[in-house]
């Protein structure tokens, strides 16, 4: 069990668990006289006799329901959070396995921009260094990912070390 901070706090709640059904029980008969009272009236000529007990019933309905719910809190407040944890520990481990692999590339992401890290991307025609995502050579146009071949001029594999086409070295060794 869990240490309480306030040592009369079980005196307090069996207090309330007592006063409060009893308030709501008064407060149910009190509200029945005077409601019941009003309607029977209806009948005869007289007016109601008990109807003032509707106006005191109702408000000890409302307090013995407070008090009552006061009483309980802690118990239905930890039936609830025994009803809810486990969905939400099921739901929580879903999504973590679902999304693992994104969260790890957002958080890859976010330690580049921390450490102030671009990934640039040099152009196989001409070597000018491009933002990371294009798709061409902001300088000559060439396609990103590629390079020529200085011989036949054949895109080759931006890591090709030799020509796929004519077989001309591509890059240095």
């Amino acid at each position: 069990m869990y240490k309480r901070y306030d040592p009369q706090h079980d005196q307090l709640r069996n207090t309330l668990r007592t006063i409060g059904p009893i308030v709501l029980v008064v407060g149910v008969i009190f509200a029945v006289i005077g409601i019941g009272n009003f309607f029977m009236s209806f009948g005869s000529f007289e007016p109601p006799r008990y109807f003032w007990c509707a106006f005191i019933g109702l408000p000890l309905v409302g307090l013995g329901v407070a008090l009552t719910k006061f009483a309980y809190l802690g118990a239905i407040t930890r039936y609830m959070a025994n009803e809810v944890a486990p969905v939400g520990k099921d739901v929580t481990n879903y999504m973590a396995h679902g999304t693992k692999d994104a969260m790890r590339e957002v958080a890859g992401a976010i330690g580049e921009g921390l450490r102030g890290e671009t990934k640039v991307v040099r152009c196989g025609g001409c070597q000018t260094e491009n933002e990371p995502g294009a798709n061409f050579c902001k300088n000559c146009g060439h396609a990103i990912g590629e390079r020529s071949c200085p011989k036949c001029f054949e895109p080759n594999d931006v890591d090709a070390k030799f020509c796929n086409h004519c077989g001309q070295q591509v890059a240095e060794a």
